[in-house]
């Protein structure tokens, strides 16, 4: 089963049953949004260079620019959707949504949330009304799609905000920090790498920003500025034959031995080394 929406204006989205990506080594990033639901077997998912075990009864959530690769087991209780900005912008409904930056971002892994039994059969029924949805074909088609879209993102958003914190409860205003600041850091990586940009944007303190993230969070606003500059080049060191001056330059660094300092003290081993053992599969 495989259903596309796909309109020059109104842009693009897909519903998929145990789709065709799951099962083979993908080289070409994500160009659009994807959520994979789980309501079969235990999976394993290979996102950039991590992989992730997903259990029963799980969403996940994908950015754009991801690479996502060999997908195991096939399972026709795993269904994937797909759309792009121009289907569904997350910046421009923010306010209603409030998912840019805690179900996609610059985020320290995959966001990956569970369901109890009432959620699944929730959830179970979106994607039944969605392929009902494909059923018609009239100009309202899109605009049908995008509330049953809005409504699961809804949904995760408030499991999100459950699930994704340290704290049970966490208070609204500190976790939309946490959120708009990897919103941004996903925007600005290229360019801005001080937590203080980031502050400044968010009209917060620096430290306000930092202790925030140690209360509620896994990482550190600073941890998560140079994760996300070190994945992505990671990705160019292994997608592409761009030299690390290169790199460096369109990650925003002016020398490239500051940018190999990083790299070290985040991943390690030198961007050298690293492209080295580059022979080696990722995962």
């Amino acid at each position: 089963m495989n259903y596309t929406y796909s309109d020059q204006l109104d842009g693009f989205f897909a519903l998929s049953q145990a789709p065709k990506w799951l099962k083979a080594n993908s080289q070409t990033p994500l160009s659009f949004y994807s959520i994979f639901l789980n309501f079969g077997e235990t999976m394993i998912v290979q996102s950039d260079f991590s992989s992730y075990q997903i259990k029963p009864n799980s969403i996940v959530f994908v950015t754009p620019g991801s690479y996502v690769s060999s997908i195991e087991p096939k399972d026709d209780r795993h269904y994937l959707i797909d759309f792009n900005q121009a289907f569904y912008c997350l910046e421009l409904h923010d306010k209603e949504l409030s998912c840019d930056g805690l179900l996609f971002g610059a985020m320290p892994g995959l966001p990956i949330l569970h369901t109890n039994t009432k959620e699944t059969a929730d959830n179970q029924h979106l994607i039944r009304l969605i392929e009902e949805e494909f059923q018609q074909n009239d100009s309202t088609q899109g605009d049908m799609l995008r509330l049953l879209l809005k409504r699961l993102i809804i949904i995760s958003v408030r499991l999100g905000r459950q699930q994704l914190f340290r704290n049970i409860d966490p208070p609204q205003e500190e976790t939309d920090d946490i959120r708009n600041f990897q919103a941004l850091v996903e925007k600005h990586f290229r360019t801005m790498h001080k937590v203080a940009d980031y502050a400044d944007l968010l009209f917060k303190s620096p430290k306000t920003l930092s202790n925030t993230f140690k209360r509620l969070y896994g990482a550190s606003p600073l941890q998560i500025i140079q994760e996300r500059i070190i994945l992505e080049a990671k990705r160019e060191m292994y997608y592409t034959d761009k030299p690390i001056k290169e790199i460096a330059y369109d990650l925003g660094f002016s020398e490239a031995a500051q940018f190999s300092r990083l790299f070290k003290n985040v991943a390690g081993q030198s961007p050298s080394e690293y492209q080295e053992q580059l022979t080696i599969p990722p995962f």
